[in-house]
Formats: structure tokens, C-alpha cells, sequence
């Protein structure tokens, strides 16, 4: 059973929450606007041990004459206590012509991390004197199967591209974990531990977990964090000659293109007061088409539109290194679920999980998940 509790009940001023009638639609936007939604609202999570990750403003208060603003994220992203968290802001909206170029680092006490019970998510505040963008919510009721979603975050370097740069990926929800009809006589799974119930076919790496799974209006509609893998059993073709034993020992881990993400309506479940609380945006209208129903978060296909987009970082954008100024209301300790903070969401059974990541790292304490 899911376990519901209150969001930083004290000490938090809010802003009016702005809704949208249910019987408006709100229009789909181009692949170029979602993507300047995410690149103006998504952020990149350093840490000094454990692998790097992806967030999202989603909402911005006054403390003492400043602003707070408050990342969404996945939980394993920032699970260890022991670790030194960084964030890198998008490029402010205001400030000298010097500045608009520039992102900060602000370094994350762990008192401005707080994680959630039973999902795989986790806040993140950080003070700025600088103005960011923030994003708005969707109802991701409305995101089942067929609807298109774009993913943005900053994957891990690769071999061809060898630094992290901002990643937009277009495609299509495939399925629904929590709405799968059971079958007469047995229950339904329902999610996966975490509360992973999003499964899409976007691309992502290792990098991107914690990043905004974002519907065709521009509204973030879940939080991505796992990759389905399968394990396949071949030969070695670096064995020398009379190596048979390794030949047939080798395993091959290989992700299957299906990816998964945490529904929106779970966070806003779970933290009933974080709309007001946070100064959150809620739009719970439908994401609506584009005018003339054309394609949109698709990919493949020749009749289809080009809609993946991938941006790079300007290098002259230099990143600005600024401590983080202490809280002066301190996150609220809140109760954790029996098992280790450290545990991770498992993928199913059939599906094993995929190391994808460049460099080795904690591993959860229940040992499967992949995360990207």
C-alpha cells in the first residue's frame, strides 16, 4: 500500500497554483518549443562518488528576499549521505549580458535533499539570486499508450560524444504498467518498486535518470530513471584458440529500447501539499494535438517528421562556481520505508538489468536495477 504524507508542512510561503479548466485542451507545441522548455527548466546533478544525473525546476519560492527553487529528481540519484552533491542551473533569464551566458554550480547541503517513501524520486532545493525558469506539471493520466513524450537530460560521455551535453529524444509511450487490466483469477502487478509505471521508447543513457519525461504540450508528466535490459548468452570473439570454456561463459547485457519513468500524478499523490507548498504550476487539461493533427514525438520512418533534437552546450558558456547559501528552514526528516534508503527499483524478472554506466558505483543494496 502506497504511503501518503504531507510536504514540508512548515516554513514554506506559496504562491497560487495555477490549474487550467479540465474542458480546455491545451495545444500541442512544436518539438522545437518542448525543447525549449526543457532546456530553459532541466539540470544536471554531480556528485563526487556516485554516477551523475538529470532534474527539473519545477517550482520557485521566496526565502529572506531570495529565491528557492526546488528540482525534482530521482531518489538514487542522490540516495547516499555520505556523497557531495552539485547542481549546474540552466542559462538565468536575467542578470548582466555576462551572466545570461553563464550556468552556476551550487553545491547541495543534505538537508535540502529530501526523498520520498516508496517512489524513487527525491526534491532538491537550491538558492539563487538569479531567475530561472520553472516548469508546469501535467496530468499524466493522460499519458498512456501511444502518446508522445519527449525526454531531456545530460547522458554520461560516450566515445563519440565525450563530454555531457543537453539530450532531447523524442517517441511514444508503449505501455502502462499501473493500468495493465488483470487477468480473471490473478491479480495485477501493477508498478514496479519505486512506483516506475511509464514505459516509453525513447532513447536514453546512463546521465539521464532523474530528467522530466515531458507530454506533447510541454508538460512534465513523469521522471525518468530505469532501462529494461535482457541478458543474452554468446561467444567471446577475443578468445584465442583452445579458450572454449570462455567462449561460452560470456554473457552479453543489452538494453531492449524499452525505458521507464515514474507518473507525475504519483509525486502529487504522495506530497498533497507541494502544490501550494512549492509554488508549483498544475495544468490538468488534456495535451491536446497540433493544429492539422500532424505527427509529433515520434521517430522512425520516413513519412514521419524529424523530431529528435540534439543540442549541444556552447562552450563558451562557462560554468559559474557558487556555494549554495544555507536553508534557513531546513528540510523535515521523513519517514522511510523499511527498506534500505539505498534500494533501488528492480526491473522485471525476465529482464535483467543493464550496467551501462562508464565508471563502477554503489550498487543498491537489493542488487538489480538499471538506471539511466
Amino acid at each position: 500500500m502506497r504511503f501518503y504524507q504531507p510536504l514540508l508542512a512548515s516554513g514554506l510561503v506559496g504562491a497560487v497554483v495555477v490549474m487550467t479548466a479540465n474542458s480546455v485542451k491545451a495545444n500541442a507545441l512544436l518539438p522545437t518549443e518542448v525543447a525549449d522548455i526543457a532546456r530553459s527548466t532541466v539540470v544536471q546533478i554531480q556528485s563526487t562518488i556516485a554516477a551523475p544525473g538529470s532534474g527539473v525546476i519545477i517550482g520557485r519560492y521566496q526565502e529572506r528576499g531570495r529565491n528557492v527553487y526546488v528540482v525534482l529528481t530521482a531518489a538514487h540519484v542522490v540516495q547516499h549521505s555520505d556523497d557531495a552533491y552539485s547542481i549546474i542551473t540552466p542559462l538565468p533569464t536575467d542578470g548582466s549580458a555576462s551572466q545570461r551566458k553563464q550556468r552556476q554550480r551550487i553545491a547541495i547541503e543534505p538537508r535540502d535533499i529530501q526523498k520520498l517513501p516508496n517512489l524513487d524520486l527525491a526534491i532538491v532545493r537550491f538558492k539563487s539570486d538569479r531567475a530561472y525558469k520553472t516548469a508546469t506539471l501535467g496530468d499524466s493520466d493522460y499519458t498512456t499508450e501511444g502518446a508522445g513524450v519527449y525526454i531531456a537530460g545530460f547522458p554520461n560521455p560516450g566515445e563519440a560524444i565525450q563530454r555531457r551535453v543537453f539530450q532531447f529524444t523524442s517517441s511514444l509511450v508503449s505501455s502502462r504498467l499501473d493500468q495493465e487490466i488483470a487477468v480473471e483469477g490473478e491479480e495485477s502487478s501493477g508498478p514496479l518498486p519505486g512506483g516506475y509505471a511509464l514505459v516509453y521508447t525513447n532513447i536514453t543513457r546512463a546521465g539521464m535518470s532523474g530528467g522530466p519525461v515531458f507530454d506533447v504540450a510541454g508538460r512534465v508528466v513523469g521522471i525518468h530513471g530505469m532501462g529494461d535490459g535482457e541478458q543474452i548468452v554468446g561467444t567471446d570473439p577475443n578468445a584465442r584458440p583452445g579458450q572454449e570454456a570462455a567462449r561460452a561463459a560470456r554473457t552479453i547485457n543489452l538494453k531492449t529500447g524499452f525505458n521507464l519513468g515514474i507518473p507525475i500524478q504519483s509525486f502529487l499523490e504522495a506530497m498533497p501539499n507541494a502544490r501550494r507548498n512549492l509554488s508549483l504550476n498544475f495544468d490538468r487539461s488534456a495535451p491536446g494535438v497540433l493544429p492539422g493533427g500532424g505527427l509529433i514525438a515520434l521517430r522512425g520512418g520516413q513519412s514521419q517528421p524529424v523530431t529528435n533534437i540534439v543540442e549541444e552546450e556552447d562552450p563558451a558558456n562557462d560554468v559559474v562556481v557558487e556555494g549554495s547559501q544555507p536553508m534557513q528552514q531546513a528540510v523535515p526528516t521523513q519517514p522511510q520505508p523499511a527498506r534500505s534508503p539505498a534500494a533501488s527499483p528492480q526491473p522485471a524478472p525476465q529482464a535483467p538489468a543493464v550496467p551501462t554506466q562508464p565508471a563502477p558505483t554503489p550498487a543498491p543494496a537489493t542488487g538489480g536495477g538499471p538506471f539511466f
